[in-house]
């Protein structure tokens, strides 16, 4: 038997159980926060989504530019931009009733995308949407 000691490369990288956790909400919420996103930002907000489904897709862990793309998506989500005319450019953003079915479902949503970033340690828990 051939015995070899395993040496820690610059091709293995451990991912950490967080980050997982995060990958794995995104995977399970994919396609609604994809609608989410399109819903609140327009076509900005899909590009937003497609540009972090791709950079999740890669293998290792998160760049930073995927963790400030999370950022941007959870801002969205809590409608930090919804007075903000210089994000706002396509003038998509919806104006929803406080009643509207779909508001309970996307602050499931948003809570839900701020959870799992916090236990990926990209959102302290103390930042409580200040970030």
């Amino acid at each position: 038997m051939f015995h070899t000691k395993f040496t820690h490369g610059a091709e293995c990288r451990v991912v950490p159980s967080g980050e997982l956790a995060l990958r794995a909400f995104f995977s399970g919420h994919d396609e609604a926060l994809g609608h989410v996103a399109l819903l609140l930002a327009g076509r900005r907000g899909a590009r937003l989504v497609n540009a972090i489904r791709d950079g999740l897709d890669q293998r290792g862990q998160m760049t930073r530019r995927v963790q400030r793309l999370l950022l941007e998506l959870r801002r969205v989500l809590f409608l930090d931009h919804a007075h903000d005319d210089d994000w706002d450019d396509t003038g998509s953003m919806a104006m929803m009733e406080p009643d509207d079915p779909i508001v309970p479902e996307i602050c499931l949503l948003a809570d839900g995308l701020d959870e799992a970033l916090q236990a990926a340690g990209i959102v302290r828990a103390a930042d409580e949407r200040a970030a």
